[in-house]
């Protein structure tokens, strides 16, 4: 199931998500959805102690998203608003808990990860929609550390090119399985800023390409070594 009107932008730290969700809602005169950075009570302890605040910050996002994400679709279906641009969807959530699952510290346990996840279904299955259109903008790493420099704000000046290398290759996966999913992906190189009118341009034109969306496919929990001593070999390789 996908919302018209309701279009994500996805992407690195850095790369220019809100100001483009400002500049396409105009365009569009669609309201634009922003990540509340100052709201967040975890996010500067996080960047400050990952291990301690991993968890706890992804189900806080996780929670005040699907706020966010309940609140426009109920909108855009009662017709009080033409349509939104969101600043990093739902969705997106998904791609840092399992970062920080698979970081070699071990940011989310293994346990803390399969709940996450439980409580990510329960609300897909029930409540969420894909996006009429997600874009993907995409740069150097290098580039977002500029920019993030750059806007100086003071929590981020911890987060190192290795986090977002790992972010990059997690989000290169996510895209995948959007699409795998049938959801339209727009992807734009944002190395440099494009003209607003030819992004309008491509929205109108990707818009109108056929989806084809089936349902959320489940993630593989993890599992540990004394559960998959029971299940079979190809099962028990897949789980790994």
């Amino acid at each position: 199931m996908f919302a018209e009107g309701y279009i994500g932008i996805a992407g690195l730290i850095g790369v220019g998500k809100s100001t483009l969700t400002m500049e396409l809602a105009k365009a569009l005169n669609f309201e634009p959805v922003l990540e509340e950075v100052g709201g967040n009570p975890y996010l500067e302890k996080f960047y400050g102690d990952m291990k301690t605040y991993g968890t706890i910050m992804q189900v806080w996002l996780l929670n005040h998203r699907f706020r966010q994400h309940r609140e426009f679709v109920s909108r855009i279906s009662m017709g009080k608003i033409r349509g939104v641009v969101q600043d990093r969807t739902i969705w997106e959530d998904t791609i840092f808990a399992r970062m920080l699952n698979q970081h070699s510290d071990k940011i989310i346990s293994d346990m803390d990860y399969n709940t996450y996840l439980d409580l990510f279904d329960n609300m897909v299955l029930r409540e969420l929609v894909f996006p009429q259109l997600l874009i993907f903008l995409d740069c150097r790493v290098q580039t977002c550390i500029d920019r993030i420099r750059s806007r100086g704000r003071n929590m981020e000046r911890a987060i190192e090119p290795d986090y977002l290398k790992s972010l990059q290759e997690n989000y290169y996966q996510f895209i995948e399985e959007m699409e795998a999913a049938g959801v339209r992906i727009l992807k734009l190189n944002w190395e440099t800023f494009q003209p607003m009118s030819e992004v309008v341009r491509l929205v109108h034109e990707y818009s109108l390409k056929p989806s084809n969306f089936t349902k959320w496919v489940r993630p593989l929990r993890k599992m540990g070594m004394e559960n998959k001593a029971n299940l079979p070999d190809k099962v028990r390789e897949a789980a790994k």
